[in-house]
């Protein structure tokens, strides 16, 4: 069992890593999630690629599962990269 705990950047309460909502402002406590900037770009990369498919082979299937294969992968990627990100949300 692990001794980890996170800090409230609004009251600077230490909670231990887990909880949902600060003990001391009751600010709700999120893990794992991506800005959404990344969010956005991620989703436009996903789009160039699966437009770039359909303009090389003209195929609307084809692009289709690209975008999607796309999404997949990076969603992973997303996920991965911002797992022990910890956000504080009054």
């Amino acid at each position: 069992m692990s001794n980890q705990t996170v800090q409230c950047p609004f009251c600077f309460t230490q909670s231990p890593h887990g909880v949902r909502i600060c003990k001391g402002c009751h600010a709700k406590v999120a893990y794992g999630e991506s800005p959404l900037s990344v969010a956005f770009l991620f989703q436009f990369v996903a789009l160039a690629l699966a437009w770039l498919v359909f303009s090389l082979t003209g195929s609307t299937p084809t692009s289709v599962i690209t975008f999607f294969a796309s999404v997949i992968i990076l969603l992973c990627i997303i996920k991965k990269k911002y797992a022990d990100r910890v956000v504080f949300i009054r």
